[in-house]
């Protein structure tokens, strides 16, 4: 398994991708929508910060051949202007830009692993710092993406009740997350098994708000 599969496969970046998950929600139902894009748009900017560590690693590197620094080269910097277009605040734009998003960061992993499996790097965390702002930003933007799907006008009053439970309940989520990182590690598949499915009620729950 690849070095980028191997961090997102393992139980500890499973439970951030809750964790990110969890808070991305929260931000959904405490800020308004200006506020979330903005928010959005510093992950993208956390990102685009982590991609040029890994730009720099990469030329550095003594194990890697010019020819596969080229083709690495390619999908990151086109990563980065996915990344550096600019605030989509309507459904469409944002949808668009969304997905290409995705679609650039999945090719650039891709390629990743397939050209720099194995290379020593200087930095010994460049990919644990770059799976870990990834899976921060996707958790944005699939949080936007069902605010921007399911917002309808809505009697105000009810769904500020509707949000302060959805709040309630991601406060017990997000501390029941911090216990359960203290678990033995043998028991941990079935913990990240059961958080996930309480993350995805809620998740329910909140696209179901505006409805």
């Amino acid at each position: 398994m690849s070095r980028i599969k191997e961090l997102r496969a393992s139980i500890e970046k499973q439970l951030d991708v809750l964790e990110h998950q969890a808070l991305a929600l929260e931000a959904q139902l405490t800020q308004t929508k200006d506020q979330a894009l903005q928010r959005l748009e510093q992950r993208k900017q956390q990102f685009r910060d982590v991609l040029k560590e890994v730009q720099a690693e990469v030329q550095k590197s003594k194990e890697t051949a010019a020819q596969t620094k080229t083709e690495v080269q390619a999908r990151l910097e086109h990563l980065q202007v996915q990344l550096a277009l600019g605030k989509a605040d309507a459904r469409d734009s944002f949808e668009e830009q969304r997905t290409k998003i995705l679609k650039a960061l999945s090719d650039f992993e891709s390629i990743a692993d397939q050209k720099l499996k194995g290379v020593a790097f200087e930095s010994g965390r460049v990919w644990e710092d770059l799976v870990g702002r990834a899976t921060g930003l996707e958790a944005e933007l699939e949080a936007l993406k069902s605010r921007f799907e399911s917002e309808k006008a809505k009697q105000q009053d009810t769904l500020e009740a509707k949000k302060q439970e959805l709040l309630t309940r991601l406060q017990a989520f997000k501390t029941q997350l911090k216990d359960k990182r203290q678990v033995v590690r043998a028991k941990a598949d079935t913990f990240e098994l059961d958080l996930r499915e309480g993350l995805d009620q809620i998740k329910t729950a909140f696209r179901r708000l505006f409805e």
